[in-house]
This record gives C-alpha cells, structure tokens and sequence, in this order.
C-alpha cells in the first residue's frame, strides 16, 4: 500500500481494521485459554502470523527513506503507531504456544496501536 499518498480517512480506516483484528485475536486467545471456545490453537497461530507479517510488511514500508513524508497525521500517529506495535508487540514465535505470553505480546501491541489515538478517534476520522 502507499500510505504517503493515503488521505487521514483513509489511514484511519487502515488503523481501525488493524485494532479491530488485534482486538478480535486477543478475545480469541482469552477464550482460548479459558477453554471457553472451541476454536483451535492452530488457528489462533494462523491468524497471529497473519497479522504479524501484514504489519512488518508495512513498517517496511514506512521505514524507507522515499515514505518518510507524508501528512501530519502519517508522520505523527500512523507510522509510530505501527512501529511500535511491531517492535514491541508480536514478540512470541509464529510456532509458539498458544498461553498467556502470546496474549501479552498481543496486548502489548493493540495499547500501541492505541498509543496515540484511541481506537473512537481513529473511527472519528474516517
């Protein structure tokens, strides 16, 4: 995706996709562990993975030289937002278990995402 290019409705709508599925896999995972959900361990991991390499995609992306301007809120929230999800959070291997580590690494990444804009500011934008 070329997010320099992208108006703010359109990266907000990008934000809100990204923590509604952070969100969707922490609530899984808590079931998960709780044993209240049939779902399996397997595509929990799948769906971590997924979300894993989507977003280290994107910091990809974003950590070129050529990306690096764009508007206010590109530079200022959706880009460090990103990064820091990625650096800090998704920390357990693709192959891990599923326990309360992948949780943590998962939340840890969806309060980044939420770092600078919750996620009812970044609906607020789109």
């Amino acid at each position: 995706m070329n997010f320099r290019e992208m108006t703010d409705s359109e990266l907000a709508n990008v934000m809100v996709n990204y923590i509604g599925r952070v969100e969707h896999l922490l609530h899984i995972i808590e079931k998960y562990l709780d044993g209240t959900d049939c779902i399996s361990a397997s595509q929990i991991k799948d769906e971590y993975a997924d979300l894993k390499d989507e977003m280290r995609e994107d910091v990809h992306y974003l950590s070129l030289k050529q990306n690096s301007e764009g508007s206010n809120l590109y530079k200022g929230a959706f880009g460090p937002s990103i990064r820091e999800a990625v650096a800090f959070g998704f920390m357990v291997p693709t192959n891990a278990t599923v326990n309360q580590m992948m949780f943590n690494t998962v939340a840890e990444a969806h309060y980044k995402l939420t770092k600078y804009y919750s996620l009812e500011e970044w609906g607020a934008l789109i």
